[in-house]
């Protein structure tokens, strides 16, 4: 009996060290709260992180949130601008789209998903995207700016000319309003307010390009080919070497002296 206590004895003392050590490598318990508000300041360096250029710091800070909330919607968020930024379209795509469906109330939330599908020229997906961030937060004319912008893509003249008026409305300070408003009339045929719109665009921002190229369409369309020559000449000066400039506002400079000198 005592030579079977005496065998047990060296069992027994390795169940305990192992159990010591076992508890002595086990982790501390953190305290909910504690981790909470870790999570919240991380969260908070991830957005200056990603303000400032600086993907990758956004990104491990962003993770560190997931693996403790998998369903942030602010990580998740800040994940698809991650995926964004790195040109990742549909990764970033899927994940705006789970931070919107964990919490549909925010609208920067739709206004970057709005961007991502910009990306993949799916303009009149963008529109909607671009909308719901503006009736979200009416005050920021640059929602609905980016709205009617890709309804005119999207070819939905009426509905981005709704759009826009309301944008002047309600922000006068959003740039190039008048001019994508201008572009909707103009699309539509309505010649003479397109016409008044473009000019009232130039008036109110003077470096607005575009209100230039439209008001010249406008003057082509209705056969006044010097006056469509010389906003066109206007551009140029604005814009002298881009793409549209060189394929577009070049040619039709090419195109309508002579018919100009004719008229």
């Amino acid at each position: 009996m005592i030579t079977d206590r005496v065998a047990l004895r060296p069992f027994l003392l390795a169940i305990l060290l192992a159990s010591t050590a076992s508890a002595c490598q086990s982790k501390p318990e953190v305290d909910p709260a504690e981790l909470a508000a870790k999570l919240d300041r991380d969260l908070d360096k991830a957005r200056v992180r990603l303000r400032d250029g600086k993907v990758e710091d956004a990104k491990l800070l962003y993770q560190n949130v997931l693996e403790h909330q998998p369903d942030n919607p602010e990580a998740l968020y800040g994940m698809g601008r991650v995926a964004y930024e790195k040109s990742d379209n549909d990764q970033a795509q899927k994940l705006l789209e789970k931070s919107i469906a964990a919490k549909a109330d925010v609208a920067d939330y739709h206004a970057a998903l709005g961007a991502v599908l910009v990306s993949k020229k799916a303009y009149a997906e963008a529109a909607a995207a671009y909308g719901k961030a503006f009736e979200l937060d009416g005050d920021n004319g640059d929602y609905g700016l980016k709205q009617g912008e890709n309804l005119n893509e999207a070819k939905k003249f009426a509905e981005a000319e709704v759009v826009l008026r309301k944008v002047a409305e309600v922000d006068i300070k959003a740039r190039f309003v008048l001019s994508e408003l201008g572009d909707a009339l103009r699309e539509q045929g309505k010649l003479d307010e397109a016409l008044t719109t473009y000019m009232k665009a130039q008036t109110e921002n003077p470096d607005d390009k575009m209100a230039y190229a439209g008001a010249a369409l406008v003057y082509e369309a209705k056969d006044d080919n010097k006056h469509a020559l010389d906003q066109w000449s206007t551009y140029i000066r604005m814009d002298c070497c881009s793409e549209y400039s060189e394929t577009v506002a070049r040619k039709k400079m090419m195109e309508l002296g002579p018919a100009a000198a004719d008229g």
